[in-house]
């Protein structure tokens, strides 16, 4: 084509399209990371790819891509069967395709074929890097650290509503042959899929808000595919795990290896049932240890009392003794203090009438009668004594009284004595 000739976009579509067919023919392996994937209702597989320079890092390429129907179909069952998984959006696949070239739709690849080990490989170098990046920051074994209560009873649940797991899960708990009383909290969440990590992260929030209503958490659900169970090689969960505050037990239903969940959790089972089993058993061993102190402490308490009784006996005897000794001794000095008390009193009573008697001798001498035996006189007026002339009015009626006798006299002069 010249430089100068004219061509439609057609023709100028057609050109690339035989140019990259002459540039780029045959196959070619490619490594790319799935973006988008969608199979229609006649079996045709349609994916988005993305590349990146380094791994993780920023997408540089995109391209569209297509698996026949056909070739599909045996695609996914050896992708399946070799990784366990299906495929899905976020896997990074080797793929062998030829390149396509369309006039209405662009470039775009033709997948024949996916080399299942390559993701499979990639898979667990991905769950071997989030076990290595927990251990790195030094939290892959914390809440192994975190002591169980002995009886753990109030039991938060992580699991979906209506899966058969859950179910059993309660069914061996409460329906224990020893009577035990659990107390369970459902926290629904999506156990398997793109919002596995999200509901599951949720949970984990929700209850560590509520930490102190709950002895212990069980993360649970049933069996699955390896597709299913992968969810939880997520180093959000893990991570979210480490930092819990409260045991966690798990019981994912896996048929081989751990999860990465499984590796960080207080302890892993393999199902619902159990964990369930390792609460009873745990409160089993707990009632058990209680009885055996109860045991020893009652042989230890009987060990004690026969050994004193002997001693307490003689105790006894001392003290009896003693008690007799002590009320005799009490007793005599009671008997001295008696006497002396009595002596005292007497003495003191001896003492206190004489002293009356002298204090009546004197009063006697100091009445009325022997003052005016001795010559006094005695004035009064009204009946009443008269001691002093300004009680006195002129005309006013006194009477004097002498030892045998009295006189009534008229006041006719009341003069103070200057």
């Amino acid at each position: 084509m010249k430089e100068t000739e004219k061509v439609t976009l057609s023709e100028l579509q057609r050109v690339i399209r035989d140019k990259l067919y002459e540039a780029l023919p045959g196959f070619y392996w490619v490594i790319a990371e799935i973006a988008e994937m969608k199979v229609n209702s006649s079996g045709h597989c349609y994916l988005e790819l993305t590349g990146c320079d380094t791994p993780g890092g920023r997408v540089t390429s995109r391209a569209r891509a297509t698996v026949w129907a056909a070739r599909f179909r045996t695609i996914n069952a050896v992708f399946e069967s070799v990784t366990g998984i299906k495929l899905a959006p976020g896997m990074t696949i080797l793929l062998k395709a030829t390149v396509d070239y369309h006039e209405l739709y662009g470039l775009s690849l033709n997948i024949a074929d996916i080399d299942a080990s390559y993701t499979a490989g990639e898979q667990a170098l991905k769950r071997e890097a989030v076990i290595r990046r927990l251990k790195h920051e030094g939290v892959i074994s914390m809440n192994q650290e975190l002591s169980l209560a002995p009886y753990p009873r109030k039991i938060a649940v992580i699991s979906s509503r209506g899966a058969a797991g859950y179910d059993d899960f309660l069914k061996h708990l409460h329906n224990n042959g020893y009577g035990f009383v659990f107390v369970t909290t459902l926290f629904d969440a999506v156990m398997q899929g793109e919002s596995t990590e999200r509901s599951v992260i949720e949970a984990l929030n929700r209850i560590a808000d509520a930490a102190n209503d709950y002895d212990a958490v069980a993360l649970i659900r049933g069996g699955g595919s390896v597709t299913d169970l992968s969810w939880f090689d997520s180093y959000e969960i893990a991570f979210h795990i480490t930092q819990f505050p409260l045991p966690l037990l798990t019981g994912i239903g896996h048929q081989k290896d751990f999860s990465v969940a499984d590796i960080v959790a207080w302890r892993a089972l393999k199902t619902p049932t159990a964990v369930a089993d390792f609460l009873v058993s745990e409160t089993l061993e707990a009632e058990s240890h209680v009885n055996d102190l109860a045991s020893r402490i009652a042989s230890a308490a009987t060990e004690i009392m026969d050994g004193n009784e002997e001693h307490l006996q003689s105790m006894q005897s001392h003290i009896a003794g003693s008690a007799r000794l002590v009320v005799r001794v009490k007793r005599e000095s009671l008997g001295y203090s008696t006497g002396m008390l009595e002596r005292i009193a007497g003495d003191t009573l001896r003492k206190s009438l004489g002293l009356t008697d002298r204090m009546a001798e004197t009063l006697r001498h100091l009445g009325p009668e022997n003052v005016l035996r001795r010559g006094f006189t005695m004035t009064t007026k009204a009946g009443k004594i008269v001691r002093s002339a300004s009680e006195l009015s002129e005309g006013d009626e006194i009477m004097t009284h002498f030892e045998n006798s009295r006189t009534i006299s008229i006041v006719s002069d009341n003069k103070k004595q200057k």
